[in-house]
């Protein structure tokens, strides 16, 4: 068997690496005011082409009690300067200035520097809604949530037209519904938010693990010391928001699109995947650990919503290498059953049907790499023989007859997750 690892106003202030001695409690940083109501982690690494659009969307906010500490990370293009320039216009935006930390050491460099109630780790490439501080906030102090979660559209990144003119895609994906109580409904209105323990649906499958879209009480993260584990390439800002929004005793939603993406900009954090593939699974193993040793028979009532939100992600990690040599070598792992931690041999097929394409992806990875590589079996793979899976409504290009495959076409033409 194959195996893998486990496991316009004053100026603001520019704050080199060095220089920065907040961490948490009462110190403070020197020439900084504390008293804003939100603190917002813009972490930003080579984004001259993009940065300027996000901070002066977040300037144009309507709730204008907030402070900006823009992490510049190390980069090697006229990134600082633009932040810099920014920052001498609006006494609220801070520049600290990183020698490279990566994702994770950058956003827990920001971290270490909030002091307000509330505060956001955003992306330097996006752009936010002049309500979003507004509405995010609103929800958290109506609701006394830990997390308030908005949701979001996607634009590709495109630096030859102004973003009035950019094509917004909706993405129904990253805050699916489905899985939550109806927002209309008596109980959502006595009681608007939920927890693990409540949500009607599957909380891993419902939000996103990515932390930008999200507003977090501060002292309900220092209670428990959440933070980005910084030995991960990638996946750890995963780990970081799903454990918040099961450590969470209220998850409030607005139900507003407040964020507009951005997509296909080379060089992304999102992009770094290909050179360590196998980041992701490490961090499901930690995610997976972390369940199990929570109180109370946390692990009993997550199990399958995990392991099935946790199929369904390695399935996307996967899918999105392309054809590659990291490709293939995944496709292999999955069919040797080294990703064990997913128990796709200890449970019945039809337990992994909560994500109702799951197996028929699943069966597409397999049937693929096949056609590639003389001699590999894809009725060999941990689910046993393709032809006898419970597809369900769902089925692979190559058990599906014409009249399917005309049905797998139209869905693959559409933006809309068909399976939720």
């Amino acid at each position: 068997m194959t195996t893998i690892p486990k496991e316009p106003a004053k100026r603001g202030r520019s704050l080199p690496y060095n220089e920065r001695s907040v961490s948490t409690g009462s110190q403070r940083i020197a020439g900084i005011t504390i008293n804003a109501s939100i603190d917002i982690i813009v972490t930003a690494h080579n984004m001259q082409d993009c940065l300027d659009e996000c901070l002066t969307s977040l300037a144009a906010q309507t709730h204008s009690d907030f402070r900006v500490f823009i992490i510049e990370d190390g980069s090697t293009d006229q990134t600082a300067i633009r932040a810099q320039n920014f920052a001498e216009h609006d006494q609220r935006f801070h520049v600290i200035s990183t020698p490279g930390l990566g994702a994770a050491g950058a956003r827990n460099h920001g971290l270490a520097l909030v002091e307000a109630p509330a505060f956001m780790l955003l992306d330097g490439d996006d752009i936010f809604h002049p309500t979003m501080l507004s509405r995010l906030l609103s929800a958290m102090n109506s609701t006394d949530a830990d997390v308030v979660v908005c949701d979001m559209v996607q634009f590709v990144h495109d630096t030859t037209r102004p973003h009035a003119h950019r094509e917004r895609v909706r993405a129904p994906w990253s805050l699916k519904k489905s899985q939550l109580p109806h927002f209309g409904s008596a109980d959502w209105l006595a009681h608007p938010w939920v927890n693990e323990r409540t949500i009607p649906g599957n909380l891993f499958a419902a939000f996103m693990g990515w932390p930008w879209d999200k507003l977090y009480k501060t002292s309900f993260v220092r209670q428990h010391g959440l933070s980005f584990p910084e030995d991960l390439t990638n996946s750890e800002d995963m780990l970081f928001t799903y454990e918040a929004l099961v450590l969470a005793s209220r998850i409030a939603v607005v139900d507003e699109v407040l964020i507009d993406h951005r997509i296909e900009r080379g060089g992304s954090v999102s992009n770094s995947r290909t050179s360590d593939p196998l980041a992701f699974y490490v961090a499901l193993s930690r995610m997976k650990s972390f369940l199990k040793n929570r109180p109370q028979n946390a692990w009993k009532r997550l199990q399958k919503p995990f392991l099935n939100w946790a199929f369904d992600w390695t399935l996307w990690n996967i899918e999105t290498l392309g054809e590659s040599d990291a490709q293939s070598r995944l496709i292999h792992l999955l069919h040797d059953n080294a990703f064990d931690l997913l128990e796709l041999t200890e449970h019945d097929p039809a337990y992994f049907s909560e994500y109702p394409r799951s197996l028929a992806r699943y069966a597409s990875l397999l049937d693929d790499e096949a056609a590639r590589t003389p001699g590999f079996n894809p009725n060999a793979g941990p689910l046993g023989a393709l032809n006898a899976l419970p597809y369900g409504a769902f089925k692979p290009w190559s058990q599906a007859n014409i009249f399917e495959k005309l049905q797998i076409k139209h869905r693959m033409r559409q933006n809309i997750p068909s399976e939720w």
